[in-house]
């Protein structure tokens, strides 16, 4: 395979239903038959983000450069037969040459802190005789749906449920998920890696924390707000935060566009 493409969902969304009919598009398009998909799980209503973004950096190394081994490789119990079979031969699995990161929402604010953190590190490699750098997050090319860059405001249903004074019964909900607080406007969270991204940028270049952004609009979940740094954004009209993400093959293929070429 050509290339890895990593899926991170946003708040309260689902590792494989929040990029709903991407698996259409191997079907459709030869850019995405030569793809590895990987999709992200992670409990949105209990993990906050730091520690998400962590988790990214530790595991990734087990999927890119090299392909996971294990997925490559299926049983003869697996196949119901008498032979062992595979996705592709086990032996001479090649390393991909792309990495492309795509998040949603709260899984774009995800990635762009697992990529602070991780170029945070290459320089703490620089400066330190012996330690080596590795290839991982900081080759990837970024896309990112509506990203909680900015935090989360309270439009739509929540924004009604403030203006009419239920406000107080739906909010302990939320402020049990870490998730949650991480993504207020103005939180250290979302200062300190605006902050070090732009810093980073600035001093290295790296082309990986300057993501490719596309919004929803209107958007009434998160701010739509980019980073100085970044590319400039766009927005597609008529589509809603949940759906901007989603591709249907033959009725709204802008999404898988925008994941293959950037240009949104």
């Amino acid at each position: 395979m050509t290339r890895l493409v990593v899926f991170v969902h946003g708040f309260n969304g689902r590792a494989i239903s929040t990029w709903r009919n991407v698996a259409e598009a191997s079907e459709q398009r030869q850019w995405w038959r030569q793809a590895d998909l990987l999709f992200v799980g992670y409990p949105s209503l209990k993990d906050n983000v730091t520690a998400v973004a962590h988790r990214l950096r530790r595991e990734l190394p087990r999927f890119y450069p090299h392909p996971f081994a294990e997925a490559m490789y299926v049983s003869a119990a697996e196949h119901g037969g008498d032979a062992a079979g595979g996705v592709r031969p086990r032996e001479n699995v090649d390393p991909y040459d792309e990495l492309l990161m795509v998040g949603h929402s709260l899984g774009g604010l995800i990635v762009r802190r697992a990529l602070c953190d991780e170029a945070a590190e290459l320089q703490d490699v620089a400066h330190s005789p012996g330690r080596t750098s590795r290839r991982g997050l900081l080759d990837a090319q970024v896309r990112l749906f509506s990203p909680a860059s900015a935090g989360f405001r309270a439009a739509g249903f929540l924004g009604f449920a403030k203006a009419f004074g239920v406000w107080a019964a739906v909010e302990p909900f939320l402020r049990r998920a870490s998730a949650y607080t991480d993504l207020q406007p103005g939180s250290v969270i979302l200062t300190e890696t605006r902050t070090r991204t732009e810093n980073l940028v600035a001093a290295k270049g790296y082309d990986a924390l300057r993501p490719r952004i596309v919004w929803a609009s209107p958007d009434d979940v998160v701010i739509g707000e980019r980073y100085s740094t970044d590319w400039v954004d766009s927005a597609w009209d008529g589509r809603t935060h949940t759906s901007v993400c989603k591709s249907s093959a033959g009725r709204f293929e802008r999404p898988w566009d925008f994941i293959e070429t950037g240009r949104p």
